[in-house]
């Protein structure tokens, strides 16, 4: 693949004796011009859609962690043991079942995870997962914790479960206890904790397991099950099961990464996107970058991923003391997810991001290499003929 870096003054010196070309350089510069609106239409959007200020309905150090769905940012109340419902029109009077612990997550199947272990205790034998579909809150399972998992130690937060953990799934929970080599996976059949599947799978020395605070998020890459390891003491990880084990596919180094907790995945277009918190550290900014993108080497010869967009932070002081800037994504199309932000303290969020809409012009630079094409001057403007269609020199269809 070459990939073209022009700027528009540099692309439009280069039309200047275009009437001057013969045939084999105007399909080249109909390649330039492809490109160049190729490059143009690149850039993908963070649109805010809205916010809510939640510091006076939402204690701060009973409400650490919100998870996003389906226009809504849900957040556990460990104090009352009630989830509270934040939307665009603010924080609803209707609550839902919680837990006594700060973490929340959700599953595939749209359920949200509860948990009700002790807090700030480590994972117990009696401790569950409640869960249950926001819709239908009387409905809920609870998923118990197996003796094997309760040695992992303390966990304050939950992400997200492959599968419907009402029903049939998984999940792999991280635990602070420093001889913790693994992530205890979960595993639910016919709604009940299945205590043969459970146990604690090892990790690659590439990933750093133990946390307090850390997260697996569960995605589909392709036809691939795997997992976005975040742990704010470690590099991010996608992870994959290999047998009883977990290997790390990539560990990242991401622009400007902070160290709040928080992050999570989303496929879009078949490119992998990972929205992460920022710097300055234990503020409310946060990034989305795609982690297949060419690394940037500096002078001193480090290299990171490149962020595509960048929420820039907006607060002047830590809203919370547990390094909390949650954001999660749900997938809404091929070219859009909306990327939910719960920062406890301060506000929730929802964003729209987008990638670009595929253009009407000439876009297909691999088939313009056997396009006939001529060039034709017409009022002082130059245009490029293919077949019964003209294009101008930015590769735009006109009529």
């Amino acid at each position: 693949m070459l990939t073209l870096f022009v700027t528009s003054e540099e692309f439009f010196s280069l039309t200047i004796n275009i009437n001057n070309l013969n045939k084999k350089t105007m399909k080249k510069l109909l390649l330039l011009a492809a490109a160049a609106v190729a490059f143009g239409a690149s850039a993908q959007t963070l649109t805010q859609m809205w916010k809510v200020e939640i510091a006076n309905n939402l204690p701060v150090g009973d409400c650490r962690q919100g998870v996003g769905m389906n226009g809504k940012v849900y957040v556990n109340n460990k104090a009352d043991q009630k989830v509270y419902v934040v939307d665009k029109d603010g924080v609803s009077a209707t609550t839902l079942p919680g837990g006594a612990n700060c973490g929340i997550g959700h599953d595939q199947a749209g359920n949200l995870l509860v948990s009700n272990a002790a807090f700030p205790g480590k994972w117990a034998d009696d401790a569950v997962i409640k869960v249950y579909k926001p819709q239908t809150p009387e409905n809920v399972t609870e998923i118990t914790i197996t003796a094997d998992l309760a040695g992992m130690g303390r966990s304050d937060f939950l992400g997200s479960a492959m599968g419907d953990f009402s029903a049939d799934g998984q999940m792999y929970l991280v635990g602070g206890n420093e001889s913790n080599t693994g992530l205890g996976k979960l595993v639910v059949t016919d709604g009940a904790t299945n205590a043969d599947e459970c146990f604690m799978a090892i990790v690659d020395n590439k990933a750093n397991p133990v946390s307090t605070s850390g997260i697996t998020q569960f995605f589909i890459d392709g036809v691939n099950e795997k997992y976005l390891l975040m742990n704010r003491s470690g590099s991010p990880c996608i992870i994959y099961e290999e047998g009883s084990e977990l290997v790390t596919e990539k560990a990242m180094t991401l622009q400007d990464r902070g160290t709040c907790n928080g992050g999570d995945i989303v496929v879009l277009g078949g490119k992998r996107y990972v929205a992460y918190p920022t710097i300055p550290n234990y503020k409310d900014g946060f990034a989305i970058a795609n982690i297949d993108a060419e690394p940037v080497v500096t002078e001193d010869n480090k290299s990171y991923i490149p962020f595509v967009v960048e929420h820039k932070a907006e607060l002047t002081a830590n809203s919370n003391t547990f390094q909390a800037n949650f954001v999660n994504v749900e997938k809404v199309s091929e070219t859009e997810a909306i990327i939910y932000q719960y920062v406890p303290g301060a506000y929730t969020a929802a964003y729209s991001f987008k990638l670009p809409a595929e253009q009407t012009g000439i876009n297909d630079v691999n088939a313009a290499k056997d396009v006939k094409v001529r060039k034709v001057y017409e009022n002082g403007q130059v245009y490029i003929i293919k077949g019964d269609v003209k294009y101008n020199v930015m590769g735009a269809q006109v009529k």
